[in-house]
């Protein structure tokens, strides 16, 4: 952005000479003020083409746009007004500066010189001085127009080319607060969303019944101080992608946090298929794991909750199962595998 402006400050305080080649039209019907016109401009270093008149003038313009067009208004085929507008209209010439150069010396005819998109105007006979002070300042504000019409557009690129970068940045901005960056898996706020969504689906419908399976592991803090963060990190990798084969495309399973997983199974038929699938994860997990040369086994527990549309909130689902699994802890020595919230400790 710095170098945009740096650029455009450089550029608008050049000399004309330096920013664009000057090539001007001359058009006029009398030869004495065309040999003139263009052997004073020649020696000022300017490169000179010549019209006789308004249909030579568009074609030449036509064929190879000057910088600059000095027009005289008294013509025999179109007069200088009317080259003008046809000039105007055209896009490809709408921006090439226009400097009448005319013997009328009325104000009207100096108005409608302005009004048809003139820049300057000139009343003969000219001054010397007075007719290249006039070619080189709108050859210079012409030159700063084109600058500025160039930086705009460099402008506008950088803009959309940010745009594009903080789009990019926002997605994955939004990836990240949605998604575990260790495991890629929906992290805690992306799973209370879900789990918000089946709730509602839920109180619609009084027979969809979904439940929450809590997963626990407790020998994780015990694998990293002995093996390492990043044995425990691949042990983690390991874990979830042994969980994904039992998770259909339904259901969803996130990391809430360290080793703590939670599954939202959706459109369930009964409560027991929940507890056969949790039961399956279990001796899945019971196998041991291979990690760096490292054999590990690990600690799993899991608690299970049945939501259905009276729960007061989705939150209360994920809580309820979170407690049986701790009451699963404590159960082991029962021979209880799996503990749910319909479980009877008493």
């Amino acid at each position: 952005m710095n170098e945009l402006t740096h650029n455009l400050t450089m550029d608008i305080s050049s000399p004309a000479t330096q920013l664009l080649p000057s090539e001007i039209l001359i058009v006029d019907d009398t030869l004495e003020n065309l040999r003139l016109l263009s052997s004073m401009l020649s020696i000022h270093g300017y490169s000179v083409r010549k019209a006789t008149g308004g249909e030579m003038a568009l074609k030449s313009v036509e064929s190879l746009p000057p910088d600059l067009i000095l027009l005289d208004i008294l013509m025999p085929d179109l007069n200088g007004y009317e080259v003008c507008v046809q000039l105007k209209r055209n896009p490809q010439t709408a921006r090439i500066p226009i400097i009448f150069l005319s013997a009328l010396d009325d104000p009207l005819d100096k108005v409608r010189a302005f009004e048809v998109g003139g820049l300057d105007y000139l009343t003969k006979p000219f001054q010397v001085e007075e007719v290249l002070a006039r070619i080189h300042s709108q050859l210079s504000l012409k030159a700063a127009r084109e600058k500025i019409l160039v930086l705009n557009d460099q402008l506008q690129e950088w803009v959309i080319e940010q745009n594009r970068k903080l789009n990019i940045a926002s997605s994955r901005l939004l990836e990240t607060s949605h998604c575990d960056p260790l495991t890629n898996l929906p992290n805690r706020v992306s799973f209370f969303k879900r789990l918000e969504q089946t709730h509602f689906l839920a109180k619609m419908d009084e027979s969809y019944l979904f439940a929450v399976i809590y997963l626990d592991c407790d020998c994780f803090k015990a694998v990293n101080h002995a093996y390492g963060y990043q044995v425990g990190d691949e042990l983690l990798k390991q874990l979830v992608e042994k969980i994904q084969e039992f998770i259909q495309p339904d259901d969803m399973l996130a990391r809430l946090g360290g080793d703590k997983f939670a599954i939202l199974l959706n459109k369930l038929a009964n409560h027991s298929e929940t507890t056969q699938l949790a039961e399956k994860i279990l001796l899945s997990l019971e196998q041991s794991f291979q990690v760096q040369g490292y054999e590990i086994l690990i600690i799993t527990n899991i608690g299970i909750d049945y939501g259905q549309g009276d729960d007061d909130t989705s939150d209360s689902v994920l809580k309820n199962a979170e407690i049986a699994m701790y009451q699963s802890k404590k159960m082991k020595n029962r021979n209880y595998k799996v503990y749910t919230s319909l479980n009877d400790d008493t």
